[in-house]
């Protein structure tokens, strides 16, 4: 576990020195560690701080922090970010939630996808149903007359209950 936190770090930290201009911590991300810290106070920004400052004043521990949050959380879109921030204000509200557990509460809040979906399948296209054929209304005492006078009411406009309606294709082949 810890190597691979330790791997997480180490790219956080390739990627911010490749732009030293920039600021390695995305909006949403210091949105993120605002709104933890707002909820929890020092209790969530001490877990991280080492009271070494860098050349802007803000402490290295925290920044460091707020890049392997970001590294981490980078596959999930800010609206689940955003639900699971509050999720775990209301889950966990005497404790701050950790990196493993701020990740699981986003993996229940993301969206799911179907199989077809992860497997990069296409969707076919619905099947169109076969035009009905025309029903006879005539009385042939084979036990079916009764579907056929519903259909007939049906087709003359009478308001009918669905599911006489539907016993009555049924019987008559016709769905």
């Amino acid at each position: 576990m810890s190597e691979a936190v330790a791997e997480i770090a180490n790219i956080a930290m390739a990627r911010a020195e490749k732009r030293p201009d920039a600021d390695p911590v995305s909006a949403s991300t210091k949105q993120l560690f605002m709104a933890l810290h707002g909820a929890y106070g020092n209790a969530f920004l001490s877990k991280f701080s080492t009271g070494e400052r860098d050349e802007k004043g803000k402490d290295r521990g925290v920044r460091s922090a707020m890049q392997v949050w970001q590294s981490k959380l980078a596959t999930y879109p800010a609206d689940v970010i955003q639900t699971a921030a509050s999720r775990a204000m209301d889950a966990h509200p005497e404790f701050p939630p950790s990196l493993p557990q701020f990740e699981a509460i986003c993996r229940a809040v993301a969206p799911r996808k179907t199989f077809a979906e992860e497997q990069g399948l296409t969707r076919l296209p619905a099947p169109t149903p076969a035009p009905a054929a025309p029903v006879s209304f005539a009385e042939r005492r084979d036990g079916r007359d009764w579907a056929r006078r519903i259909l007939a009411r049906h087709e003359a406009g009478d308001k009918l209950n669905p599911t006489s309606l539907r016993f009555a294709r049924e019987a008559m082949g016709v769905l």
